[in-house]
């Protein structure tokens, strides 16, 4: 195994006996020059470039696929994925020049590749991204306003419907208000395939589910509840706003920084 993994390893409590045992990390080192158990590899570096656009169940790290594509694969050369998923082996050949065709069932996967893919004008992005941003701002204001019985102070605010009983269910009153409004506005903008990812992972975020279970959570939570996560009591998620402007601005985690600041190789004026 690698020194670096190794170290790794240790400060985490991993049995690298174990590991050996199950698979030949020696002779991965000598054919692919890793020993492909990835120890060290860090969060932020799991998600260089644009594969933090999106959570993706079951993805692969892109030091995987870019071992393989190294090994095998040559600038120019075109590879093949016919379960493309969110795109990581296609983003990972266009790093190394590789030409590449995903196949994929999901519409929803091919969004996100597309997303993570295509070439944007920034400026303009960004302008719509903050439109889009302070409109619900000024809609979730309003809701409020109305929530406290202040209704004299704001005019009428449009009331969303939805037949989707999963978002009535796991939603609460607010944020199911300000996710739907955020995709009522979506078709005004040229850029909608990126509002839609912004609103995907608000409405994955603003769930209500316990901080610690965003992946398989299996019940709504109304109740304060301890959270294992932050070792105190939480109370339920009751907005989309937050997670919205989050996933909307430009700093360190936010969408827009990820598609403009960490996917600088690919989506450019």
């Amino acid at each position: 195994m690698l020194e670096a993994n190794k170290a790794a390893a240790a400060k985490f409590g991993i049995d690298t006996h174990f590991i050996e045992e199950k698979t030949d990390t020696q002779r991965n080192i000598e054919i692919l020059g890793d020993d492909l158990t990835f120890i060290s590899v860090r969060e932020f570096q799991r998600t260089k470039h644009v594969h933090r656009l999106h959570p993706y169940l079951g993805k692969f790290i892109p030091q995987l696929v870019e071992v393989f594509l190294k090994r095998y694969f040559t600038q120019g050369d075109t590879v093949l994925d016919p379960f493309a998923g969110s795109g990581t082996a296609l983003i990972e050949a266009n790093v190394l020049g590789i030409n590449s065709v995903g196949i994929e069932l999901s519409p929803f996967n091919v969004l996100i590749q597309e997303v993570k893919a295509k070439k944007y004008n920034i400026l303009e992005v960004e302008r719509e991204i903050k439109d889009a941003l302070k409109r619900l701002k000024v809609f979730s204001r309003r809701l409020q306003i109305k929530e406290k019985g202040q209704a004299l102070l704001v005019d009428a605010v449009e009331k969303f419907e939805t037949d989707s009983d999963y978002l009535k269910e796991w939603l609460s009153g607010r944020a199911l208000q300000e996710i739907l409004f955020y995709r009522s506005i979506i078709a005004d903008y040229k850029n909608q395939d990126i509002l839609k990812i912004i609103l995907s992972r608000a409405a994955r975020s603003a769930r209500l589910v316990p901080h610690y279970d965003l992946a398989r959570p299996k019940k709504p939570v109304r109740e304060t509840y301890w959270c294992i996560k932050h070792k105190r009591y939480c109370t339920p998620i009751d907005e989309a706003l937050k997670f919205i402007k989050r996933y909307s601005i430009m700093r360190k985690g936010g969408l827009t920084n990820e598609i403009l600041r960490r996917g600088i190789n690919f989506i450019s004026l």
